[in-house]
């Protein structure tokens, strides 16, 4: 294969965009694995941008993710928006997907966001991450009419697709008497085993407490999915790992351990003052 820097030198043809766009990709695998230096991340972004222009709807995709990042480029998330869509109007579902995450999530602007995960609907959705999205809009009423009801029937959709955050969402619904209240341990236990942090963190609480019916109070599994929840940055399973070993509960005491586990909540920006004194536990100073 030859390489972006002798790719960028010819002229733009399809088959040179081609063959650019799979290079940049390479390098962007070989920065990523630490072959190539992270300065190649210039020579990246103008890759892509170099193919995008040439109409590839995936180097549109790429070069949003530069834009965002800001790599090989200054960081403009407006820049990146507009390279999201341009891949959507290029016949990108992804593109859609993207504008619409986008949108909802930073910039708040939910009726656009609806639209492009409507259009984003259009394709495959084999993640159910299209679906989700929109469930979580019909449930809070964002970009439509408030509807519970299509909320649930779309995380059930995005649920078969193997969705872990639609899984969890449909754990709180059957909590609340959403749906099928006796199928609350199984969504959950589907979102912790696709490692979905907040189910990973849930299974970690009930297994502590066995305060839910079918989980028996188990402290050797409780142990195990906090663990599982802080290795995926939930502060709170730390912490909770901090007080098991302080205790001595499931583990033998082990103050040095607690600490680190303490450590840990706080860089994963945990409140940590106020939920010791809750559980009654003095940090080693």
């Amino acid at each position: 294969m030859q390489t972006v820097t002798q790719l960028l030198a010819q002229p733009r043809s399809p088959s040179r965009d081609d063959q650019l766009y799979l290079a940049a990709v390479a390098l962007f695998k070989a920065i990523e694995a630490s072959e190539a230096p992270v300065e190649s991340r210039d020579m990246l972004a103008r890759a892509l941008h170099e193919v995008a222009l040439g109409g590839h709807a995936n180097a549109w995709v790429d070069y949003g993710r530069c834009l965002w990042n800001g790599w090989g480029v200054p960081r403009d998330r407006d820049a990146a928006i507009a390279a999201y869509k341009r891949a959507a109007e290029l016949g990108s579902d992804y593109g859609a997907y993207l504008t619409a995450y986008n949108l909802y999530w930073t910039f708040r602007k939910y009726d656009d966001a609806y639209a492009y995960a409507q259009k984003a609907l259009a394709g495959d959705d084999p993640d159910g991450a299209v679906r989700y999205l929109l469930g979580l809009m019909a449930y809070n009423g964002r970009g439509q009419p408030k509807d519970v009801a299509r909320s649930l029937a779309l995380h059930l959709e995005a649920a078969k697709r193997g969705n872990a955050d639609a899984y969890f969402e449909l754990f709180v619904y059957a909590m609340q008497g959403i749906g099928e209240r006796n199928k609350a341990l199984f969504y959950l236990k589907q979102a912790g085993q696709r490692d979905q942090p907040r189910a990973c963190a849930n299974l970690g609480a009930l297994y502590a407490t066995g305060q839910l019916s079918g989980i028996e109070k188990n402290l050797s599994e409780s142990i195990h999915w906090y663990k599982r929840a802080a290795d995926l940055g939930i502060g709170r399973a730390a912490a909770a790992l901090g007080v098991m070993a302080t205790r001595g509960e499931g583990m033998a005491k082990d103050p040095d351990a607690a600490e680190a586990y303490f450590d840990r909540a706080e860089d994963l920006g945990f409140e940590l003052d106020e939920y010791l004194r809750a559980n009654g536990v003095t940090r080693r100073k």
